[in-house]
């Protein structure tokens, strides 16, 4: 998750409520954690994290210029993680 907040703050910083619904999204998205878990590091629910999900994958499909960042910046993490 460390390599995920960076990403997203380093590109996303400036707006912290658009940061936040990606780190959501991008948890949940390549994470493997439970609804749960990401929500108790955010302090929300389940279900809001669900919620939270479904709003950015509204908004990109809405948005190119941000998809298009997103997967930009999701491709940089996966080769990231490769790095030795």
């Amino acid at each position: 998750m460390p390599d995920i907040f960076h990403a997203i703050d380093s590109e996303f910083g400036n707006d912290s409520t658009l940061a936040r619904v990606l780190k959501i999204y991008l948890c949940r998205q390549h994470t493997g954690e439970k609804l749960k878990a990401i929500g108790a590091n955010f302090g929300i629910s389940a279900s809001a994290v669900s919620h939270a999900c479904r709003r950015v994958k509204d908004r990109m499909r809405r948005n190119s210029k941000l998809r298009k960042k997103i997967e930009k910046m999701v491709k940089k993490l996966s080769l990231s993680r490769f790095k030795t």
